[in-house]
This record gives C-alpha cells, sequence and structure tokens, in this order.
C-alpha cells in the first residue's frame, strides 16, 4: 500500500513528489491543517514526515516490500520554524543501509531500521526534522 492512500494522507492533502524532485512527499498548505497561530499544525507535519519515512523505506527495500510488516516503533522530532505554503519532505537513512537491513532481514527475520527525516517549506526553510525508528519483522517467521 503507498503511503499516500490512508485515508487520514489522502484528507490532508499528501502527494508524491515528481520524479527527479529531491523530496519524497509533499502536502499544500489548506485551512484544515492550519493552527491557531495561522502555520501547519505540528500534528500535520508529524503525519507528514512519519509518511515520508514509510515511503522511504518502501522505496529501499523493493525486494522485501510485500514480506514485511513495519511499525513505527519510536520517533524524536524537533520544531524548528512555523511552517507556511506546501511542505516538502525528504529522508535518509540514520543508520544501516538498505543493504545491511536486507541482510539482517535476511538472516534474524527482523531488524529496526533508522530513518532521519526534513520537512521544508517551498523556499527550503526547514520546518521540522525527526528520527523515526522502525521495527521490521518479515511475514515469512512469523508462520
Amino acid at each position: 500500500m503507498r503511503v499516500t492512500d490512508l485515508a487520514l494522507n489522502k484528507v490532508m492533502g499528501m502527494r508524491f513528489a515528481a520524479p527527479g524532485d529531491t523530496h519524497i512527499l509533499e502536502m499544500p498548505e489548506s485551512p484544515l491543517l492550519l493552527n491557531h497561530l495561522g502555520s501547519i499544525l505540528a500534528g500535520a507535519q508529524f503525519a507528514l514526515a512519519e509518511a515520508c519515512s514509510g515511503a522511504f523505506l518502501q522505496r529501499h527495500l523493493v525486494d522485501w516490500q510485500d514480506h514485511v510488516v513495519a511499525v513505527l516503533r519510536t520517533s524524536e522530532v524537533k520544531f524548528r520554524n512555523p511552517a507556511h505554503g506546501c511542505l516538502r519532505a525528504s529522508a535518509q537513512f540514520g543508520g544501516a543501509s538498505d543493504a545491511s537491513l536486507s541482510s539482517q532481514l535476511a538472516a534474524r527475520g527482523r531488524t529496526l531500521a533508522s530513518v532521519l527525516v526534513d520537512v521544508s517549506d517551498a523556499q527550503g526553510v526547514i520546518t521540522m526534522n525527526g528520527r523515526y525508528h522502525w521495527f521490521l519483522q518479515s511475514k515469512l517467521t512469523q508462520l
């Protein structure tokens, strides 16, 4: 399942970035997402970043996509600047590489993956960043 197919993410307007963009997901500003100060809610930014971290793992663990259950275990986030306009989320591994994670899944049937996410506005100002820790378990070892 694509993260943009989840009901909440659809309502929030999340969409995949165009091919060739440096970010993975984007989310346009809408009245639904604004807080009492007129900036985008922290919870909406968190949801965008979480979805981005999941989409990033899907992109990098293609061979495991249909064979792994992924559950967000913990996260640490920091909100840096007020968020306005269309937000963009990009990600990178915060530890092990895709090859290392695949190897651990093959050997142990489970692993932990850490993904770093930056959310920025259309001017490139980082509004929040976070580290998302995912527990990955092979469906093949659950049987």
